[in-house]
Order: C-alpha cells, then sequence, then structure tokens
C-alpha cells in the first residue's frame, strides 16, 4: 500500500441471526499483536466477492485505510488466525460496546 496505515474497519455479517458489527479504530490506538494482525492482513490479496459455502458462519470485512488508499480482505471464520485474532477480538468489542 505505500502510506502507513492510519484506520482499520471491521464489518462482520452472517451467523444464525444475521446481526452485523461495524467498527471503525486508528491504527494508533492499536497494540503490538494488533498491529501485527493489520500488517498480516496488508499481505493478503485484496476481496474478490462473497464467501460461499459458509451459512451460519461470520464473514469478516476489514478496510485498512492508508490517506486515500484502502486495502479491503473478506474472510471467513476459519481464516482468523492467531495473527489476527487480536485484532479481529479488539474490534468485536468495540462493535458491541457501541450497540
Amino acid at each position: 500500500m505505500g502510506d502507513e496505515p492510519e484506520r482499520i474497519a471491521l464489518e462482520r455479517s452472517g451467523g444464525f441471526v444475521n446481526v452485523t458489527l461495524r467498527a471503525d479504530l486508528p491504527t494508533e490506538a492499536l497494540t503490538p499483536p494488533e498491529r501485527a494482525g493489520v500488517e498480516a492482513l496488508l499481505r493478503r490479496p485484496a476481496a474478490q466477492g462473497a464467501i460461499a459455502g459458509a451459512p451460519d458462519r461470520y464473514q469478516y470485512d476489514l478496510t485498512v485505510r492508508s490517506g486515500a488508499r484502502q486495502h479491503h480482505v473478506r474472510l471467513g471464520e476459519h481464516e482468523i488466525d492467531e495473527r489476527l485474532r487480536p485484532l479481529i477480538q479488539r474490534l468485536e468489542d468495540i462493535a458491541a460496546s457501541e450497540r
């Protein structure tokens, strides 16, 4: 992406009741493990459409913003690994507290 990441946004959809959660956070507020999650996202290819064959599972749409540029990644819950878990958990906690 070139520029330093400034913000990370999450939209989690799906699940049994299909309730969408949204959260947005400046990257300066992230802990080192959460920043590692952002770096892991930036190494993944950009989203290429809906995740097929995953009814009742969560879908995570994550967008890293750097200036006017964005990098959007779409993941299924089975793709959330240990590098991403702290970042996803923090964003889910923020989204839940804003409801």
